[in-house]
């Protein structure tokens, strides 16, 4: 079992690609999705090229890994909460 390293605050993020961010250059982003449906959540490179998509079960927290320049942003209704997190073993 992994823990989860609390290294900034949550905040709600807004749904479109207008709303993309690095979450604080994170190398790890917890997502919790609160949103009252799934929501699909991109990652772009730093260039805003897409990297992938992943579908986030409303109710559900997820943990992405990606490079600190990356962006997420997602599609869906409402907002998703997210914050920078670091994994310990």
């Amino acid at each position: 079992m992994s823990r989860i390293l609390v290294s900034a605050n949550e905040v709600a993020l807004a749904a479109g690609i207008g709303n993309s961010t690095t979450v604080d250059n994170a190398r790890a982003v917890r997502i919790y999705n609160d949103s009252g449906a799934d929501a699909t959540v991109y990652v772009t490179d730093s260039a805003y090229s897409g990297i992938g998509s992943v579908t986030v079960k409303n109710g559900s927290v997820e943990v992405f890994e990606k490079r600190p320049g990356d962006y997420l942003y997602y599609t869906g209704s409402a907002t998703i909460r997210v914050a920078r997190v670091g994994i310990a073993n």
